[in-house]
């Protein structure tokens, strides 16, 4: 991963407009009230004019409050995945969202399009959000039923939608071809093709990388390195365009993600940093096994507290007081 972790990560500062400093107390509750509307929205059997106005308000308001701190997003969505926290198909899509609009940033794709790959994240599994939490819940293989229900829903997900009365194409088809653009190959070339091909191979790599770092019944999630390993790389082992993407904005190691240090702290980081390898950590465990007695602010650009390697929620062992870390940064 030495050339993964020479990418530059994203500048905090780069945001997509200079809007007041929120506090950690105004993020976490502003994130709360969104995946409550979010999730009451992703409950509709029967999607209607009336429904895309209130998804467009909350979508609004989403990212609104991302542009705040996207390293604060990044770090209370990724925290709700590697947790288990219930309700997998809102905050799945909520992360999905997130991480789409700042690789679509990075790869400089029209505005337009960004935001139509956001909206496509939010509702690409519309037509199976309770069986998708369902099956987070479920740690035996999948019913027959339950894979005709999974390999369908996109075209199913899509369906709604175009009932709905919505007016943009380019959405329905991103929903439509987000499951399948994976295997469409990595190496296909993207001049040739059309825009919702394009978006809908994003979202799909976004999809299967942050359900690694999601944490299910019977399966914990795996560490962001591995993640990436396993679906930012080509066959030769390199970042390829997507891959490449991910990485500059996410870092190795992206916010809400574990890791041990040089100095044998253990932790979870709290801001992405200079290099892709190189985060703001908010220490929470010693080498001797004793917690911090509060979280102490690691910048792992220095030597002795450079990243070792990830870890696992489980390995930390640590009740987070999200307040605390985040007013680290």
């Amino acid at each position: 991963m030495s050339d993964a972790e020479d990418l530059d990560a994203v500048a905090v500062a780069e945001a997509l407009s200079v809007l007041p400093a929120a506090s950690p107390t105004e993020l976490i509750e502003g994130w709360h009230r969104v995946k409550r509307e979010l999730s009451a929205l992703l409950q509709s059997s029967a999607p209607d004019a009336a429904w895309i106005d209130t998804l467009e308000a909350t979508v609004e308001r989403l990212q609104g409050l991302a542009r705040r701190d996207f390293d604060a997003a990044l770090y209370l969505l990724l925290q709700d995945a590697g947790n288990g926290e219930s309700g997998y198909s809102v905050h799945h899509a909520l992360l999905c969202a997130l991480v789409c609009e700042l690789c679509a940033e990075g790869l400089q794709w029209p505005a337009e399009e960004v935001d139509t790959l956001v909206r496509a994240a939010l509702t690409m599994n519309l037509s199976m959000t309770t069986a998708q939490d369902a099956l987070s819940r479920q740690s035996g293989p999948l019913s027959a039923a339950q894979r005709e229900q999974v390999d369908g829903h996109a075209e199913e997900s899509a369906r709604l939608l175009a009932a709905s009365g919505l007016g943009n194409p380019l959405w329905i088809e991103v929903v439509r071809l987000h499951h399948d653009a994976g295997a469409q190959g990595r190496a296909a070339d993207a001049a040739s093709s059309s825009a919702a091909q394009r978006l809908a191979r994003l979202l799909s790599r976004v999809d299967v990388y942050t359900a690694k770092l999601s944490r299910r019944a019977g399966r914990e999630a795996v560490s962001p390195a591995i993640a990436a390993r396993d679906t930012c790389l080509d066959g030769d082992g390199q970042p390829d365009t997507l891959g490449v993407a991910l990485l500059r904005k996410l870092g190795l190691y992206p916010p809400g993600s574990f890791v041990k240090l040089a100095n044998g702290d253990l932790g979870v980081v709290v801001r992405r940093g200079d290099k892709a390898h190189m985060p703001i950590v908010a220490a929470l465990r010693r080498i001797d096994g004793a917690l911090h007695f509060s979280p102490k602010r690691r910048d792992t650009s220095l030597g002795r507290h450079a990243v070792v390697h990830g870890v696992t929620a489980s390995e930390v062992k640590v009740h987070l007081n999200h307040l605390r870390n985040l007013a680290l940064t």
